[in-house]
């Protein structure tokens, strides 16, 4: 269907394959990119980016992102080498994270044995090891890179504080990517041109 031109059917199909069967390709993310690009729905189109980023982090994908913000001024686009680096990280999370237990668990065999053999360690070395063993439970239960969301709604209004009686900030369109810093109730706190604003969470489509 796609390669006829018919995209809205395509696009159907793709998005139950995606949302019910739980089941995709990263040329299927592209393709419903550029479906959602040539319906004007920039929200769609940066959400489907996004996905394809988080499996397949690319220079270029960054660049199509931070071009099609551009093009229709969108914010939160604006991506750099730290940027890179934590999509390459939470990619490869798991994987660190096998690795940092695997040397635990061989580290504390290797302090058995020895022990066993009457061997003693330093007040260094097992304060370094405490220091080690923290960091992986910090690294499992409190590392955080950063939650972010798209703007899905227009004239959306950003407030000051979790209450519809708040001071107005401003009225934002649809498409702006903003970090998401906390929540309360209905409501998403986000950073908002750096400062601290509220959003209804209905009004704001959140990136996994």
């Amino acid at each position: 269907m796609f390669n006829r031109q018919q995209y809205t059917e395509a696009f159907t199909l793709y998005e139950d394959i995606l949302q019910q069967q739980r089941q995709y390709s990263p040329q299927m993310l592209l393709k419903m990119a550029y479906i959602k690009e040539g319906l004007r729905d920039y929200t769609g189109a940066m959400y489907y980016l996004h996905l394809f980023y988080t499996k397949q982090p690319s220079r270029s994908v960054l660049k199509k992102m931070e071009e099609l913000a551009q093009a229709h001024r969108l914010l939160g686009y604006e991506y750099n080498d730290l940027q890179f680096f934590k999509t390459q990280f939470s990619k490869h999370y798991m994987r660190i994270l096998e690795l940092m237990l695997l040397a635990a668990v061989v580290t504390v065999t290797v302090m058995v044995i020895s022990w066993r053999k009457g061997h003693k360690f330093t007040p260094t070395f097992k304060v370094g090891f405490i220091l080690y063993l923290f960091f992986i439970l910090y690294y499992i239960n409190f590392l955080n890179l950063g939650d972010a969301g798209i703007i899905k709604n227009n004239h959306v209004a950003i407030m000051s504080a979790p209450s519809a009686g708040a001071s107005w900030v401003t009225t934002a369109s649809e498409g702006h990517k903003v970090p998401i810093t906390g929540e309360q109730d209905i409501w998403y706190e986000i950073k908002w041109k750096g400062e601290k604003a509220y959003i209804r969470k209905t009004n704001l489509l959140e990136l996994p």
